[in-house]
């Protein structure tokens, strides 16, 4: 085409473009790379239409062009150009695409950005991929050149530097597709080195489906497998995306493939790992799940895809129904995100559930790993605790030390009449089998869950029932259990042991809230239990640990009067009710049981009295 046929024409930037374009040239910017990976997606667009162009519409020209991606570079001119041979543009479509904002959510962007603080406008921008225009965050001027797939079509050549206005013209280009020429800015010289785009490649568009060549290289590039069909993948397949995505050798504990069409479009590979770096103490885990959309990385660790406790959770979510160009704000509100979100842990915990069903060894290893994440989990999701919640896994007072039940196994193993979920907290599980308080639960062979971690009283807390069954601490003053002993109570004995009940409660004084008759005790002499509904002794040690001035509840002093040590006790008090023996053993019992559980502060006046105690037994041998 010659010279003088040439008509340039010049168009004036939508009034939020030139808000958007003003923002992107004097803002500096931390990831600027986003602008490759939002030309290549166009350029991906651009060929997947075409593609189906060519499959609906055997009259068309230049049938049998290679579809690809060509990248090359002008160190001498210090220019960036990026070519498909994709569906190309007519000048309206120009007008339309690159001239105005379409997308009602780039509108809204705008206006949260502005509304930003300066430091935070650059982050925001990043992580919200503003498409062809984020070109000008390294270039000084953008030359287009373009020539649809329609017969009869013109070619054109788009340019502009970024200001208020751009120009078109028409030019000689014979193919179809589009060519984007980037005379970059002094300091961008970065974007014209073979690694550093090769690199930006590598991370963003790794799995695309069109060949993209680097110069003379063609740049590797992985299927996109999540978008397969399961029964056409292998184990192998699995390992190596975790392994790209987590840049490992090591392969997955398990991984977890979702494919759906209702609510809403998405593919997913899920990993959980086989290591967990948060319980060996080096460093919290980030987000591990990366959003895509049409096999393009959109948001790299994303932290609204995936609930906080599930952060251990590696692998892609990719849908089409995501926007290329959706911010983090819209991410964090997005219905379809929403959707996608409920739908992918849906999923998860059915095939943890299954895994704990059908793989127990392996459903321990990964328990083992990520249990502090599940218990996380059920204070802070209240929508998903009940299903977290069958996840968890205790020891128990029928189990092994080495064994678990989890709580649906609790509930199909209780007796009959059994209403409640039986538990204790302590610090390990030596001290807990030794725990008075079991020895009921022990001879009516009740199971009762041992709870050793400091946060599983707030578990338990937040979660009050399961499967329509109340939790219940065996220590607590409150417990009723039927009675197995139907033999006529020693009415002589019940009225001894009730005076020296009363006794007790004059000499402690209000060190306890109440003395009592135990009902719960077999063989031990006496326990200390807890008021209703008030905090359990481990509860109460993190308090005071957090706290030096927090002062313990008082607690119930419960006495066994079958013991023999209480009936010689009851005895000698029947005989001398004065009896300055019985008043030191009778303290010696309280302040024996509160050293047992670590809540006393006197402890040394506690020794004198049991070195007194001592000496008046061995004058006694």
């Amino acid at each position: 085409m010659s010279k003088e046929k040439k008509k340039t024409e010049q168009f004036e930037f939508q009034s939020e473009v030139k808000q958007l374009l003003d923002i992107l040239v004097y803002s500096l910017y931390k990831h600027k790379e986003v602008f490759l990976r939002e030309l290549v997606s166009n350029a991906v667009d651009a060929l997947n239409k075409v593609q189906f162009q060519l499959l609906t519409d055997s009259d068309l020209d230049e049938k049998d062009r290679e579809l690809k991606i060509n990248i090359e570079f002008d160190k001498k001119k210090n220019k960036l150009i990026i070519e498909d041979s994709g569906i190309g543009m007519t000048k309206e479509e120009i007008v339309g695409n690159i001239g105005t904002i379409a997308h009602s959510g780039t509108v809204d962007f705008l206006k949260k950005v502005s509304e930003a603080k300066e430091e935070s406008q650059v982050d925001m921008i990043g992580k919200f991929g503003v498409g062809f225009y984020s070109s000008f965050m390294v270039a000084d001027e953008i030359h287009l050149y373009t020539k649809s797939y329609k017969k009869g079509s013109t070619g054109l050549v788009w340019k502009s530097t970024g200001t208020k206005d751009y120009t078109i013209e028409e030019t000689d280009k014979k193919e179809r597709g589009t060519r984007i020429e980037l005379i970059l800015k002094k300091d961008e010289k970065e974007f014209t080195e073979d690694y550093t785009i090769k690199n930006i490649l590598s991370k963003h568009s790794k799995f695309i489906p069109f060949d993209i060549f680097v110069g003379k290289d063609k740049i590797e590039s992985s299927p996109a497998i999540w978008t397969q069909p399961k029964s056409s993948l292998k184990k192998e397949d699995y390992d190596n995306l975790y392994k790209f995505i987590e840049n490992s050798q090591e392969e997955p504990e398990t991984y977890i493939h979702l494919s759906s069409d209702a609510p809403v479009q998405f593919n997913s590979i899920l990993f959980i790992p086989k290591t967990s770096f948060e319980k060996i103490g080096l460093f919290k885990a980030t987000p591990g799940v990366d959003i895509y959309s049409r096999k393009v990385l959109i948001q790299k660790e994303s932290k609204d895809i995936m609930p906080e406790y599930l952060r251990f959770v590696k692998g892609v979510i990719d849908s089409e129904d995501i926007p290329l160009n959706i911010s983090r704000e819209d991410v964090q509100n997005n219905v379809i995100i929403d959707k996608i979100r409920k739908n992918v842990l849906k999923k998860i915990f059915t095939h943890l559930n299954d895994l704990k069903k059908k793989d127990w060894d392996k459903y321990l290893k990964i328990w083992e790993n990520f249990m502090r994440n599940f218990k996380e989990g059920i204070t802070s999701d209240f929508e998903n605790k009940d299903k977290i919640a069958s996840l968890l896994l205790f020891n128990s007072s029928v189990k092994d030390k080495n064994e678990l039940i989890d709580l649906n196994t609790y509930i199909e193993n209780m007796e009959k009449d059994q209403k409640e979920i039986y538990y204790i907290t302590g610090m390990d599980l030596n001290s807990l089998e030794q725990n008075p308080a079991l020895e009921i639960f022990k001879k009516k062979n009740l199971n009762v869950l041992y709870l050793t971690d400091p946060i599983d009283e707030i578990v338990i807390d937040h979660l009050r029932e399961f499967e329509g069954k109340q939790f219940k601490i065996v220590s607590s003053a409150d417990l009723k259990l039927d009675k197995d002993d139907k033999k006529e109570e020693d009415k002589d004995l019940k009225k001894d042991s009730d005076n020296f009940a009363g006794y007790l409660k004059t000499i402690y004084g209000d060190k306890v809230a109440d003395v009592k008759i135990s009902e719960r005790l077999v063989d031990s002499p006496c326990i200390l239990v807890n008021q209703s509904e008030g905090p359990s002794v481990q509860m109460e040690k993190m308090m005071k640990m957090m706290n030096k001035e927090y002062a313990y509840a008082k607690r119930v002093f419960e006495i066994n009067k079958n013991n023999i040590l209480i009936k010689e006790l009851i005895r000698i008090h029947k005989k001398d009710p004065a009896s300055k023996e019985v008043k030191s053993l009778s303290n010696q019992l309280l302040d024996n049981m509160m050293l047992r559980e670590g809540v006393i502060d006197n402890i040394d006046s506690i020794i004198p009295q049991i070195q007194d105690i001592m000496l008046k037994a061995s004058k006694n041998m």
